[in-house]
Formats: structure tokens, C-alpha cells, sequence
């Protein structure tokens, strides 16, 4: 018995054109759907979520390229010199003298992440000297700064500075009466440096330095002084 005769006796209704018609569109589809696989022109899922994702990478900014870090902008610093400092002194005894004070000078810096800034410590010790017949002194001075490198070219190096400073300052001094009395006094002092170096090698440098120191505070008998300094400097 044939299936039309055996769906009829069951008592279904079946369109028999619109069923072919149907089978024939779905062959239809599905060999279109073949044909646009083998010649590429078929778009799948995966596809698309690839070119989404890559059109989204083209458009981030670009990164800047990242500079290697120069130590030269950290670079330690060291030197040694010979000092002098002017000095112009009236004691309450009622002595006064001027005079150059010689000692030597230790400085140390750092440079602060660029080379035209540095922050330097320096120690200088002066021997007791003779001012005049009735006064003598000597001194002692730690300084903190802020130096400022400017280059001039390849060799030479400007040096300005500004700092404080504590001068320890011991006088001996002779009144009218011919006797003696001593005074110390631990002196507050602001600074100010100019001056130059120049390198002998990559790592070595020599140069003058000079500065005004001026007294933080009015009852001292140190109230300023000239500093001058030539100095070995090196570089680690």
C-alpha cells in the first residue's frame, strides 16, 4: 500500500502541492548554503568576532616607547680642597680683627634624577690663625645646598648654589687690659655659591669655588664671611 493511501486512511488532510513545494525550497537552501562555503563567501560566527576584536587592537593608541634609565642622572659625587674663608670679627671685650682662616674642605652630593641638579653636603676645617697681635680663631662648618649645573660645553660646568650652613667659630681675643677671653659661637648662616668646574676625565673634575655666607640670626660676632674653595671632584 503506498504512504499517500495509507496517510488518507488515517483521515489526515495533506496539501500535496504545498508539501512538495516546501521539500523543495529546503533543497534548495541548504545546496546554496554549500555552494557559498566552497567559494569562500560564507561569513562564520567565529570570523566576525575575529575581525571585531582585531579592529579594536588597531584602534588603541600606541604605547610610547619606554627610555632606558640613565644612572649618570643619579650619579654620586666626592672631592677634597683647600679652603679659605675671610673673616671680620668684633668681640664684646671690645677686640676686633680681620683675617684669612686656611683649612681644607670635604664636599659630597648626589645628583637629584637630572645632571644640572644636585643636592651637596660639604665639612671644612680651619686651623687656628693669628688676625692681628691681640685675636685668633678658628672655625669649623657643615653646609647643606641646592646646586644648579648648567654646562658651558663639553668640558666645563657652571656652579650655582644656594644653602645653609652652621659655622663653629672659636676666638681668642686680648682686650685693652691685656688679658684674654675666648668666645665660641655656633652660628646659623644662609649661603650663597658661584663658581665652575672642569674635567680632567670622564669622572674627574677641578674647579673654584666662591660664596658669602650672611648670619641667620644678630647675636653671633661671626656676622658673614668669604669663602673660597679649589677643589678635586670625582665622580662614582
Amino acid at each position: 500500500m503506498r504512504a499517500v493511501d495509507v496517510i488518507l486512511a488515517q483521515g489526515w488532510e495533506v496539501d500535496v502541492n504545498k508539501l512538495i513545494l516546501f521539500l523543495l525550497s529546503s533543497l534548495m537552501g541548504w545546496s546554496a548554503l554549500v555552494a557559498a562555503e566552497e567559494d569562500g563567501s560564507y561569513t562564520s560566527y567565529d570570523s566576525i568576532v575575529n575581525e571585531l576584536r582585531s579592529n579594536a587592537d588597531d584602534s588603541k593608541p600606541a604605547r610610547a616607547p619606554r627610555n632606558d634609565f640613565n644612572w649618570d642622572d643619579v650619579a654620586i659625587h666626592g672631592g677634597v680642597g683647600f679652603a679659605t674663608s675671610w673673616e671680620s670679627i668684633a668681640t664684646a671685650n671690645g677686640a676686633s680683627g680681620s683675617g684669612l682662616l686656611k683649612g681644607i674642605a670635604v664636599n659630597f652630593g648626589i645628583n637629584l634624577f637630572t645632571s644640572v641638579l644636585r643636592a651637596e653636603g660639604a665639612f671644612s676645617s680651619y686651623a687656628q690663625d693669628t688676625f692681628s697681635e691681640g685675636m685668633r680663631a678658628s672655625l669649623k662648618e657643615f653646609e647643606l645646598r641646592m646646586m644648579y649645573l648648567p654646562t658651558l660645553n663639553s668640558k666645563t660646568t657652571l656652579r650655582f648654589g644656594l644653602g645653609l650652613t652652621a659655622r663653629y667659630l672659636t676666638v681668642d681675643a686680648q682686650n685693652s687690659s691685656g688679658s684674654w677671653s675666648t668666645f665660641d659661637e655656633t652660628t646659623p648662616a644662609s649661603v650663597f655659591m658661584l663658581g665652575f668646574e672642569r674635567k680632567l676625565t670622564a669622572n674627574m673634575a677641578i674647579g673654584p669655588d666662591l660664596s658669602y655666607r650672611s648670619a641667620l640670626v644678630s647675636d653671633t660676632i661671626d656676622k658673614s664671611a668669604w669663602n673660597a674653595t679649589f677643589r678635586l671632584n670625582a665622580t662614582f
